[in-house]
């Protein structure tokens, strides 16, 4: 009695089911359009040889074939023809209907009907699609349509052959023809406020990529320009208002475009993120990046199943390993990478939801419009974001490298006992001064009886004289001039401006006298005398070198009479 009861409930359960099949859709007013696929009322033909006609499918022997539609419809390896049959009753006087796909990227669509109930067409076919010209498509709608202006009350019947290779889904809508119109515009307008978004970060990327002459710009900018054309592509607008003639490209596009954002959005993850870093990684990046490129060229080349399979896998796999990367780099301390972890994120969070309105587990019609434009649009941005980080982060790597290359100049060009300028800086210093060609003066010192403090006292001595001898050079000239320490206790000071002799001399004495001065250690006062030769430029010599030769000579001069300075005499 179990069993009976049971198989009772499930004829009732059938029965049920048969009869909402086989009712017609009644026509009324939808704001968003009616979904066929959801009222379970569409009928649906495999044609696997791809051979029907209209009259195979209308005859009672092919007509009970039609089943409700599956969702999603099954693909096979390459194109495949679906028959569609839709019932629809309208019971007002008269109706201006459009039957429309869900989908541009069929590659031939053909519309028969309406049928009247006595079997009689009431409008001539529509043969439109990919493979021909958009002047074909009623409506100068981007999706395909018929539009349906029935005469009266009554139930008439529409036929549609899909030929399908690359869309995920197939599902037809009926709207009133003035709705549509209306969302149609809608749809446009804000498909152009995401194009016009994706436009303005690749104008203002373009600008800065000129600037900073980084890769990563250069890859952002292609990621950027493919994902806009593949929005436009999907969308029916390149097909509409890029190549509108020819029926090449239309069909191409739709698995070529993605390829190459693909191939360029793998490019840009792998040099912002610099994967070279990690080798393994680096290298299934270049796989992703290699197998992207041989899918366009399978597009090209006319293979759009294979080239759709290759894409959705590479999309899948592609973005599950730059999330990795993501991950692995910012533990490594990278801070732009958590931008690019949001920018997926939001791309992840919008193909979700597309895909929960495909599922009717959520309903949503405008996510289902638009999720994915919304996606990429929001991802692009957070990306350029992602990439002002990555250049802050750069500059403040590079602003430290500067200083600390700065520090390394300094410390070598740096006596390190007076803080003075060594051989190497007063070097540096001479060339940028005597490249002028004007007059200077190189005074070259050496102290006076300073080794035998050295001698009794030692070397911690030796350096507290030294160092005070250094502060007292400085405090005599201008912030100008250089002083130096050559090692030892020889000290060179190169005038900047030009002095007369007498000037010179007066100097000389000056910094005699403050060197002079007694320099306390323990208790102890130590004092040193100096002796100072002068050279002039040009006259003395006009380089380093040079002046430093008649310098020491003077110098040298100076000690033998013990007047304290002597200047080069001019041989």
């Amino acid at each position: 009695m179990k069993l009976l009861r049971l198989y009772l409930l499930l004829g009732i359960l059938l029965s049920h089911w048969a009869a909402a099949w086989a009712a017609p859709i009644v026509l009324d007013a939808h704001p968003r359009g009616l979904l066929l696929g959801e009222t379970g009322q569409l009928q649906w033909l495999a044609d696997a040889s791809g051979t029907l006609t209209l009259d195979d499918v209308r005859a009672p022997a092919q007509a009970a074939r039609f089943v409700p539609a599956p969702h999603p419809q099954p693909r096979g390896g390459g194109a495949q023809a679906h028959w569609f049959k839709v019932e629809l009753t309208q019971r007002a006087a008269t109706g201006d209907w459009v039957l429309t796909t869900h989908t541009t990227a069929l590659k031939d669509v053909r519309f028969y009907g309406p049928f009247d109930a006595a079997g009689q067409a009431l409008a001539s076919p529509v043969h439109t699609g990919l493979s021909q010209p958009f002047a074909t498509r009623p409506l100068g709608s981007e999706r395909y349509l018929l539009r349906l202006q029935l005469p009266g009350p009554g139930t008439y019947t529409v036929y549609a052959r899909l030929l399908n290779e690359t869309a995920a889904t197939l599902d037809l809508s009926v709207w009133d023809t003035a709705e549509y119109l209306q969302w149609r515009q809608h749809k446009r307008l804000f498909d152009g406020i995401c194009y016009g978004i994706l436009l303005a970060l690749l104008v203002y990327n373009l600008v800065l990529a000129a600037s900073f002459r980084d890769t990563t710009y250069g890859f952002y900018i292609g990621q950027c320009a493919f994902a806009l054309l593949t929005l436009a592509s999907f969308n029916g607008h390149a097909a509409h208002y890029l190549w509108s003639d020819g029926p090449w490209w239309p069909e191409r596009g739709n698995v070529v475009l993605p390829s190459l954002w693909l191939l360029l959005g793998t490019l840009f993850a792998r040099s912002f993120l610099e994967t070279h870093q990690v080798p393994w990684m680096d290298r299934l990046m270049q796989a992703v990046a290699g197998l992207a490129l041989g899918t366009a060229l399978l597009g090209l080349g006319g293979r759009f199943g294979v080239a759709q399979a290759l894409n959705e896998l590479l999309a899948s796999t592609g973005t599950l390993l730059a999330t990795v990367a993501a991950v692995v780099t910012m533990r490594r301390g990278f801070v732009p990478a958590r931008w690019y972890l949001g920018g997926q994120a939001l791309l992840f969070l919008s193909v979700l939801g597309v895909v929960l309105v495909n599922w009717q587990v959520i309903d949503a019609p405008f996510v289902l419009a638009n999720g994915l434009q919304i996606g990429v649009a929001a991802e692009m941005v957070v990306f350029a974001i992602a990439l002002s980080s990555r250049i802050n982060s750069l500059r403040a790597s590079q602003a430290m490298l500067r200083l600390h290359a700065e520090h390394l100049a300094q410390a070598a060009a740096t006596d390190p006992l007076t803080g003075l300028a060594n051989r190497t800086g007063l070097a540096q210093s001479a060339t940028r001064m005597l490249a002028d060609g004007l007059p200077h003066a190189l005074m070259l010192l050496d102290l006076d009886r300073f080794k035998p403090i050295n001698d009794r006292y030692g070397h911690d001595a030796g350096d507290m004289v030294l160092r005070a001898v250094a502060t007292r050079l400085q405090a005599q000239v201008r912030a100008t001039d250089v002083v130096a320490r050559l090692g030892g206790d020889e000290f060179v000071i190169l005038l900047a401006d030009p002095l007369p002799d007498e000037r010179l001399a007066a100097l000389a004495k000056d910094l005699a006298e403050a060197v002079r001065q007694p320099v306390d250690f323990l208790g102890q006062a130590l004092t040193v005398g100096v002796s100072t030769g002068i050279a002039r430029s040009p006259r003395d010599g006009q380089t380093l070198t040079a002046l430093m030769r008649s310098a020491d000579q003077a110098m040298y001069q100076a000690k033998q009479t013990r007047s304290g300075y002597a200047f080069q005499t001019a041989v």
